[in-house]
């Protein structure tokens, strides 16, 4: 990994919002915009924005289901197996803004019996 690669990785956490979107993604496979726009009650055009940065960053992936595109970390040595996301997951141990986030997250879309989020409906 070269240097502005790495300088990349630690950019994604550099913003509130991508960190609370970091923070949803390590609880759950995987989630949709619309999905992550409603738990974390901001705008769609936002949340694609903040995503967009996380996948230049290498933290994100996107895969496409038909007409949905699903988000989830990225199956790296480095991200998953580091510390970075013990980290976030830390952090929302203290953060009340964050443990929130997960609250809303259990409330408007829960796991199914795969671990996956069920569509959000309504």
């Amino acid at each position: 990994m070269q240097l502005r690669q790495l300088v990349s990785l630690y950019k994604g956490f550099s913003d509130p919002t991508r960190l609370r979107i970091l923070n949803l993604l390590t609880q759950r496979d995987q989630l949709k915009v619309g999905e992550i726009a409603r738990i974390l009650q901001i705008p769609q055009s936002t949340v694609s924005r903040q995503l967009a940065q996380l996948r230049a960053s290498s933290l994100i992936q996107d895969e496409r289901d038909g007409t949905w595109v699903k988000y989830s970390i990225v199956e790296s040595p480095l991200i998953t197996e580091g510390q970075l996301l013990v980290t976030v997951r830390m952090a929302a141990e203290m953060c009340p803004e964050l443990m929130e986030d997960l609250k809303r997250m259990s409330e408007l879309v829960p796991e199914d019996e795969n671990n996956n989020p069920e569509p959000i409906t309504g």
